[in-house]
Parts: structure tokens; C-alpha cells; sequence
């Protein structure tokens, strides 16, 4: 199955990139997975804070991932 995943902020400076595609094996079904696995690739992820959209929604880290998800993984807000 084949995610889209996108990195604003600090995490795209992280990563090195903005956007990429990423092949899921039935272990890395869930958002919990996937997470696990990306902060395995960039260690950094895990000394930030982040929330994670899953097409343009919050939800929790037990969802299961489709084909064509778009998970957005976004730096905390700011703002006044």
C-alpha cells in the first residue's frame, strides 16, 4: 500500500523534504506504525514535538491506513 507523506516546518528541515511517497507492509498498517517507523528513519522526530493529520483530519494513533492516505506531519502552531 502507498502513503503520501508531507513535512511542514521544522520536520521538513529534518527530513530534507517536503513530500514523499512511502510503501506500507501490512505491519505498518496503523498511524502508530507508521509513526514508529518514520521516527526511526529521522531520530530527531523524537526530541520534537508534532501532530499528525491523516487527509486533513486529527485523529487517533489506532487508525488504519488505506491506499492514497495523505498523512501530514505538522510542527506545533503558533500564532496571536
Amino acid at each position: 500500500m502507498r502513503v503520501t507523506l508531507k513535512y511542514f516546518g521544522l520536520l521538513a528541515e529534518i527530513t530534507h523534504c517536503n513530500e514523499e511517497q512511502m510503501e506500507l507492509t501490512a505491519d505498518l498498517n496503523t498511524l502508530l506504525g507508521l509513526k514508529r517507523a518514520v521516527e526511526r528513519r529521522f531520530p530527531d522526530f523524537q526530541k520534537t514535538a508534532y501532530s499528525i493529520a491523516l487527509n486533513q483530519t486529527f485523529c487517533n494513533d489506532e487508525v488504519v491506513l488505506q491506499e492514497a492516505d495523505v498523512i501530514a506531519f505538522l510542527p506545533p502552531f503558533a500564532g496571536g
